[in-house]
């Protein structure tokens, strides 16, 4: 019994099914206490205050420092790498030396005669295997580096595309709401004219249609702000029930900070792209390995002992024994290795430049898209901004005055804040592929670099 409680003592206890963990914290991270700290993004706000019915309020760096800091992925990765950086510590060393104890015979010891031989032995590393372990296993930590950073990269681009969307939405509601203006304005209208039998009941249904499709066009963009904001929320890991307000410049201003050059973009892309710090230690490590095996071909000592022979024969002090052991590659000369090793760095030289190649192409891609879109953007802008303007003020004119078709100044009036509804799609576009643009060179873009060190005065301040 005693044997059995204390079997039970040293036993581990029980560990819940891995369901049951996953899903506690699940429900610890919807806890409504973990989402107030995010307080600490607005203006005032204080660390895990009290939950309260107020908004947060958060620019974009706040969403993507506290999407980094609060992301379980990110975070598990950067536990590998940290493992990975220790197992590097941890193949840095030589082996450590044996101590022989030898000849000890029983009969000498029972006839008072003792004779033992001692000998401590060190093992000696070839020239470069040290080198070639730690070379390796710094491939590891690149590896685990490389996910990590490719994680933060995917969600601070995510975190910005969602919020940039969720500005441009605002706008895009903001304009929808005035083409449904217009259209109910001119409804309206024709509604007087078929009272006064100016008109017939078929125009008058199908204004009324119109102006109902766009008010329709506007409870569909409130849907989709919804779903990109609750995007964000998530990605940032809080509640998506959690009410926000994103401060920010509006994304529909014109013309935006400038994009980067092509050399700029791919040069930036290049400094932190993990791909490129993946294939230079790769690189390393097949450099460390033909150094190895070269060094293999040649003898090599395998051991050095030392030792001390204590008999009574032997005069004091000169019992010491010496010895050592050489490899001699006669049977295994290490050539195939030698040439498999070689092969093996030209290809990780060869992946450097195909690392450089794939990553240069990402970037040319998305800046020739961003450029595209904003050149579009700019002539759209050109065409319309003037024709809108003198069509608005005209038609306002004409509807004060009532010196004409009231009717038909009102159609110029909603075709005017239609093209405008149509252009901010247009932005939108650009802004979406702004976003692939960050993502191929791995974060905020040269011109957003100092975003977040001026001061906010135009800030956006849309409500949830």
């Amino acid at each position: 019994m005693v044997l059995c409680a204390a079997l039970s003592g040293c036993a581990s206890p029980p560990r819940p099914a891995a369901s049951d963990r996953a899903i506690a914290l699940y429900r610890e991270g919807r806890a409504p206490a973990g989402a107030p700290a995010l307080r600490r993004a607005g203006p005032g706000a204080r660390p895990g205050g009290a939950a309260s019915a107020a908004p947060l309020a958060m620019t974009v760096e706040d969403a993507v420092a506290w999407a980094r800091d609060h992301s379980a992925e990110l975070a598990a990765q950067n536990a590998r790498a940290e493992a990975a950086a220790a197992q590097v510590e941890a193949e840095d060393h030589l082996e450590n030396p044996e101590l022989r104890i030898t000849n000890i015979e029983l009969q000498r010891i029972r006839e008072r005669e003792p004779r033992v031989s001692t000998a401590l032995r060190f093992p000696v590393t070839r020239p470069g295997e040290v080198d070639a372990n730690v070379a390796e296993a710094r491939v590891d930590e690149a590896k685990a580096l490389a996910d990590a950073r490719e994680i933060e990269i995917a969600l601070e681009a995510d975190v910005r595309s969602l919020f940039d969307e969720v500005l441009l939405f605002d706008a895009e509601i903001e304009a929808a709401d005035a083409v449904a203006e217009a259209r109910r304005s001119l409804a309206t209208w024709m509604k007087g004219q078929l009272a006064a039998a100016r008109t017939t009941a078929v125009d008058e249904a199908m204004t009324e249609l119109t102006a109902v499709d766009a008010e329709q066009d506007g409870v569909d963009l409130r849907a989709q702000r919804s779903a990109a904001l609750a995007a964000l929320l998530s990605r940032m890991g809080l509640d998506p029930a959690v009410p926000v307000r994103l401060l920010g410049t509006p994304k529909s201003a014109w013309p935006p900070p400038e994009l980067p050059t092509e050399e700029q973009a791919v040069e930036l892309a290049l400094k932190r792209r993990p791909e490129i710090e993946l294939a230079a230690a790769q690189g390393d490590a097949a450099d460390a390995a033909l150094h190895a095996e070269r060094a293999a071909r040649w003898p090599w000592l395998s051991f050095v002992e030392v030792g001390y022979d204590f008999r009574r024969e032997n005069d004091l002090g000169l019992g010491w024994t010496f010895g050592l052991g050489i490899e001699l590659p006669l049977f295994d000369t290490h050539r195939p290795a030698v040439a498999a090793a070689d092969a093996a760095r030209k290809a990780e030289q060869r992946s450097l430049g195909a690392a450089v190649e794939l990553v240069t192409r990402e970037v040319r891609t998305s800046l020739a898209e961003a450029q595209a879109t904003r050149a579009l953007v700019t002539e759209l802008r050109r065409r319309m901004t003037p024709a809108a303007e003198r069509a608005g003020a005209e038609a306002q004119r004409a509807i004060e005055g009532r010196n004409v078709d009231v009717g038909r100044a009102l159609e110029v009036d909603e075709r005017r804040v239609r093209l405008e509804l149509r252009l901010l799609r247009f932005v939108r576009r650009y802004w979406t592929a702004v976003g692939e643009l960050r993502h191929a060179v791995g974060g905020r873009l040269p011109a957003e670099a100092g975003d977040h060190h001026r001061k906010t005065e135009s800030r956006r301040d849309p409500q949830q």
